[in-house]
């Protein structure tokens, strides 16, 4: 394996704000450090080679008080995808139409469906959970600390990053104390990738409570994708699992999954070992099912005695589809009439396009056909590249028939605050105005009867991307990654 890294020149004139005439020697030693301390992804076209993960030089301001409230709003978040997933009923009736139109949406449904009728072998559940937000704020300047935290989504599969943005965290307050001044605002901590580790770690102690004899290793196993980029970033997990914890954990992919009496049964011979925990970094877009295989290796997990992160019913509860649903009045009451209102003042504008909803739905499409810069276009997808925006959501709002468009959602478009800011990726650096999507990670899990056995809020992740750039992910090439300086 080779590292590879690159110090380019920063484009024409223009100088950052907080780092004027040293901006060539911050950079190098930005790379470097990213490098050293284990900020590294794949090259795009050869997975052996690795370069530093694409970051922004410096932290992003973000209101104090805006990043107060969503940190103190993600444990009732986790507790509010856990009723969800357990509320088989509403899922079924939210998803109905959604599920006709998205053969994903209803493939996953169906498991879910099957695995009820079988009786669950596992009763607890795990969610590493992310919640994503953008400052709403048109027109201003992000150095004001103005601006309003909506969400843009609730992930609850697969949320990646949480040990990279830990390296990124560390390599602001680097810099911040290098070049003295280097940045507005404060460095808040960031122990994404150790709580985290310890949501893996109480999960994988609940399993050997429930199971505690067994012939073969009890470990667990993280389902992956073939060729992942984002390596480093699971390695970082894995590595503090079992520095922190003494828990092993091994890589695998949905082909590899067999099945013995309900456990989930890797290896061969004296190699042999069984899953107390499935996480899975993979299993959230339908290219991650090529063949029936990998559907029957999911429904295989399902059914086994390892405690699943995520559990297909928690996969469902982060739809777009069921993220609309919670934002019309009195649905949260249903589950947590306490945090209800709270939970409400994050949530942007969300518009059902279910056939059932009849004239509302005829309106606001129309309405987003004439204004189309006002909306985004939400399909039942994972991973960034997704969503329509501009000509494409009104060109594709005016061929859909009613049927096609129940697989979507629209959501008011989020007007975030923006700055001049300098990104860096594959050694190249580009200085631009910039917008930021922030992400609180919260834990949790629990067992069948909703009590919860663990769960924190150990960190954040937060992503630079350039004014005009509709996507915000940074695996799928649209983002940086970054940190918040709270103003």
């Amino acid at each position: 394996m080779r590292i590879l890294t690159f110090i380019a020149p920063l484009l024409g004139s223009r100088k950052m704000t907080k780092l004027q005439g040293h901006e060539e020697e911050a950079l190098g030693d930005a790379v470097a450090w990213c490098v050293a301390n284990g900020g590294c992804y794949a090259d795009p076209n050869d997975p052996k080679l690795y370069g530093h993960a694409p970051f922004a030089l410096e932290p992003f301001p973000f209101p104090r008080a805006e990043y107060d409230r969503v940190v103190a709003l993600q444990p009732a978040f986790g507790r509010l995808v856990d009723c969800v997933a357990r509320d088989a009923a509403w899922l079924e009736e939210t998803l109905k139409e959604t599920a006709a139109s998205d053969e994903f949406t209803r493939k996953l449904l169906e498991l879910r469906r099957e695995t009820d009728a079988k009786g669950l072998k596992q009763t607890c559940s795990l969610g590493l959970l992310r919640s994503d937000y953008m400052l709403d704020a048109p027109g201003s300047n992000a150095e004001d600390g103005s601006g309003r935290a909506l969400q843009v989504e609730l992930n609850t599969i697969a949320s990646s990053f949480g040990c990279l943005s830990t390296v990124i965290s560390g390599l602001h307050s680097y810099i911040a104390q290098k070049y003295e001044g280097a940045s507005n605002g404060v460095l808040p901590p960031n122990k994404a990738k150790d709580g985290l580790c310890a949501g893996l770690a109480a999960a994988h102690a609940e399993f050997l409570r429930q199971f505690p004899s067994s012939d073969v290793p009890r470990r667990v196993a993280m389902v992956v994708q073939p060729g992942e980029r984002n390596q480093m970033d699971q390695r970082m997990l894995e590595h503090g699992l079992w520095e922190g914890h003494g828990v092993d954990l091994r890589r695998v992919t949905l082909l590899d999954v067999e099945e013995n009496e309900g456990k989930l049964i890797f290896g061969e011979g004296d190699d042999k070992w069984e899953a107390s925990v499935v996480y899975f970094r993979a299993g959230y877009a339908p290219d991650d099912y090529a063949s029936d295989k990998e559907w029957q290796a999911r429904a295989v997990i399902e059914e086994s005695k390892a405690i699943k992160c995520p559990t297909v019913a928690y996969q469902l509860a982060g739809t777009k589809k069921v993220q609309q649903a919670l934002a019309a009045p009195g649905v949260i009451e249903k589950w947590l009439p306490d945090d209800a209102e709270s939970l409400r003042g994050v949530f942007a504008g969300l518009y059902s396009l279910d056939v059932a909803d009849g004239a509302s739905v005829d309106a606001i499409v129309a309405e987003a056909i004439d204004n189309p810069a006002k909306f985004v276009c939400k399909p039942q997808r994972e991973g960034g590249g997704n969503n329509l925006y501009g000509d494409e959501l009104k060109e594709s709002l005016m061929k859909f028939s009613p049927q096609e468009r129940a697989a979507y959602v629209l959501m008011d478009r989020i007007q975030p605050p923006s700055k001049t800011a300098t990104l860096v990726r594959g050694g190249e650096s580009i200085v631009g105005a910039c917008v930021c999507e922030l992400g609180i990670y919260g834990t949790i899990l629990t067992n069948g009867e909703g009590a919860t056995i663990f769960e924190n809020t150990p960190g954040h992740l937060l992503r630079q991307k350039s004014l005009g750039v509709d996507e915000g992910g940074v695996a799928a090439g649209f983002a940086c990654l970054s940190s918040p300086a709270l103003v």
